[in-house]
């Protein structure tokens, strides 16, 4: 694929990795052996002047709310919004922050774990115009105070993450290590743990509301949040394959091409996603067993775009929120204001279609979609 030509206000915009600390970027550098491609360095020597100020800031913000933040409670329990990337995840993220009664970390949040308790509304209220209106990898709505994947905070934190293959996207290896911290040496699932529930915390205080999160990789993660918040409640997004897995392998290299150090993806990119992919769910299915039914529901992507207000409302009902009738109100603005949601369609190549039919069989099967038929029938 060829990589795109960044808009002006592209090679201004912060990255994710903006938002790390000294220790965190060059744990990240080192990690890859400092291969910043050249057309690349101005994004790498960004990171590196702001990474100080981010330990600045950090240092600032733990004396000024350190004690209060260890001591804050995550009351009521999260709601976490789970399933394979390009599979709703966010269309639903979106709908839910209408409500008021939800609290979903913010992109600003997600960049600047760190120290947004202090510096969010100095920075977002004159910083604004850095960000472009979309986002890189689908064309979303992109905003310092719009929802944001709690996944970019713990990279930022310094935690291990799939998406640090976004800053180095040509290098090798297994990313699907990088998914479950149970998996994790111990100091590495320690810490993983620890920021999570620092970054949590932080974002109790910053303002009322359940936490509603949205990460494909906690699909992966489902039985540790289980032990972490007892009382959490799931969502889980489904979708056709033949729609989800060429979308997921696009997307990958739009937001690579963004947002990473190096120009281009490496050769077994296809590859290496599927497998993660199947990682995602073969964690996710052993942890399904022992879940209480009543703890999770499951969407399709296809009604989810089709009906959002129905099926928003439908979470309501199954899990018993509070006020369900003022969503339908809140999605029609919400429609009004940014158009229907597109349901892009995808062509898988033969040898994707083979290698989908290989690997996402059983999850065809489970969820009603026919490989053979094609996205526009199920089972």
């Amino acid at each position: 694929m060829a990589q795109t030509r960044w808009p002006g206000l592209w090679r201004r915009t912060p990255r994710p990795w903006h938002g790390m600390t000294p220790a965190v970027w060059w744990r990240l550098w080192a990690r890859n052996r400092f291969a910043v491609s050249p057309g690349r360095w101005p994004m790498a020597l960004a990171v590196t002047a702001l990474a100080p100020l981010n330990a600045a800031a950090g240092r600032w913000q733990r004396s000024r709310y350190g004690k209060v933040v260890a001591v804050a409670a995550i009351d009521p329990p999260p709601l976490f919004i789970i399933g394979h990337w390009r599979s709703g995840t966010t269309l639903l993220h979106e709908l839910l922050a209408l409500d008021p009664q939800f609290r979903c970390p913010t992109t600003y949040q997600c960049m600047a774990p760190a120290h947004f308790l202090l510096t969010e509304g100095f920075v977002t209220r004159r910083l604004g115009f850095l960000l472009p209106p979309h986002r890189p990898l689908d064309g979303m709505r992109l905003g310092w105070g719009l929802p944001q994947e709690d996944e970019f905070a713990l990279a930022n934190l310094g935690a291990l993450s799939p998406y640090l293959a976004w800053a180095f996207p040509r290098r090798g290896g297994a990313w699907e290590e990088n998914l479950d911290p149970r998996s994790f040496p111990p100091a590495a699932r320690d810490h993983w743990r620890r920021a999570l529930l620092t970054f949590l915390r932080a974002l109790t205080l910053s303002g009322p509301g359940r936490l509603v999160l949205k990460s494909p990789p906690h699909t992966a993660r489902l039985g540790l949040l289980v032990e972490m918040f007892p009382g959490a409640r799931f969502i889980h997004l489904v979708r056709h394959p033949h729609q989800m897995v060429p979308s997921f392998v696009a997307a990958w290299r739009r937001m690579a091409d963004a947002v990473g150090l190096q120009s281009r993806c490496r050769e077994d990119l296809e590859e290496a996603l599927l497998d993660l992919g199947s990682a995602l769910y073969r964690r996710f299915d052993a942890d399904r067993e022992g879940l209480d039914p009543g703890r999770i529901v499951e969407l399709r992507y296809e009604d989810l775009a089709a009906d959002p207000a129905g099926e928003v409302e439908g979470v309501y009902g199954s899990f018993g929120l509070p006020h369900s009738e003022r969503i339908r109100p809140l999605v029609q603005a919400y429609r009004a204001e940014v158009g229907p949601y597109p349901m892009s369609r995808h062509d898988p190549s033969p040898l994707l279609r083979r290698a989908i039919a290989e690997r996402w069989g059983a999850y065809a099967r489970r969820y009603g979609y026919d490989l053979d038929a094609g996205p526009e029938r199920r089972t």
